[in-house]
């Protein structure tokens, strides 16, 4: 297949023996492992947008060289001329795809002020991937599905229905565009605050070890800084604390020539003796083994 050639819908479903199709403007096609190489291998050649369902099992492909790994019940989003290759799926792959035509595609989303944003982000220009839950999935087959039964049914307005539908997918994929900028944004939030409570124990931890302490530092409750803390990094507040403490102790009994006393105390422990028993805990040995 010479590579300066692009190939409109109406000749690539020819090409792949896509029966569903409406004109060179809307096609779908139910797919399985083979049928999913053999199209994938050709889209680099096309001129018209493509949406990918991912019903069941998992496959590996490059877009313009970058790798992606499509998951069960994941959907992505291709647009046209991107450099696409197959690598690879399992054996069960089961999915849909359903096409459309630039024009058509691009003509839907000018006419809705909602969509807009679409535009203004260049999100068209790349390539969109997103794991969905089932119930997304479902809705998203849904309309897969009144798009064939549309193209194979005679409709005096067939093409306004199937513009109507396609529509319906786009306004889903914006959706999960918002939604991962939504949680992009979440996450950028409980890092901050990850931060800040990470720059407050630093430099508290000798004399404050509870936790209502920072969190009242930070204007939020102690149940949310507990979750946002295990979430962001994996430990609790607690852990992070400790591990101050624990560090502040084995630098001090190394490098220092206060007592034992003397660094219990400033470490605010309530005697020697609770000092004594922290460390072991932490490093297996008593302070006064670990200094010698």
């Amino acid at each position: 297949m010479d590579k300066d050639i692009s190939y409109n819908l109406q000749e690539f479903a020819v090409q792949n023996n896509i029966k569903d199709l409406y004109g060179a403007i809307v096609a779908t096609t139910p797919v399985n492992q083979e049928i999913f190489e053999s199209i994938t291998q050709k889209l680099k050649y096309v001129n018209f947008y493509t949406i990918f369902v991912l019903i069941d099992g998992e496959a590996v492909i490059t877009i313009n060289d970058k790798e992606i790994v499509l998951s069960q019940q994941s959907v992505i989003r291709m647009t046209h001329m991107q450099n696409t290759e197959f690598i690879k799926c399992t054996n069960e792959l089961d999915g849909y795809f359903l096409f459309c035509e630039t024009n058509f595609y691009n003509n839907i989303l000018e006419n809705d002020p909602n969509m807009q944003d679409v535009f203004q982000r260049n999100i068209l220009d790349s390539s969109l991937y997103f794991d969905v839950t089932e119930a997304k999935i479902s809705e998203l087959l849904g309309i897969i599905m009144q798009v064939e039964k549309t193209i194979n049914q005679p409709h005096l307005y067939k093409k306004e229905m199937l513009s109507f539908l396609v529509h319906l997918a786009q306004m889903h994929i914006n959706e999960l565009i918002d939604s991962a900028s939504n949680e992009l944004h979440d996450m950028k939030h409980k890092e901050n605050i990850f931060k800040i409570f990470i720059h407050l124990a630093s430099n508290n931890f000798k004399k404050e070890r509870q936790i209502n302490f920072y969190a009242d530092r930070m204007n939020i409750t102690p149940t949310y800084l507990s979750r946002i803390v295990r979430e962001v990094s994996g430990n609790t507040v607690c852990g992070y604390l400790q591990s101050f403490l624990y560090s502040e102790a084995c630098k001090m009994l190394k490098m220092t020539d206060k007592t034992i006393g003397e660094i219990s105390t400033e470490l605010k422990f309530n005697d020697q003796s609770a000092f004594t028993k922290f460390f072991k805990q932490k490093s297996g040995i008593s302070p006064k083994a670990y200094r010698e």
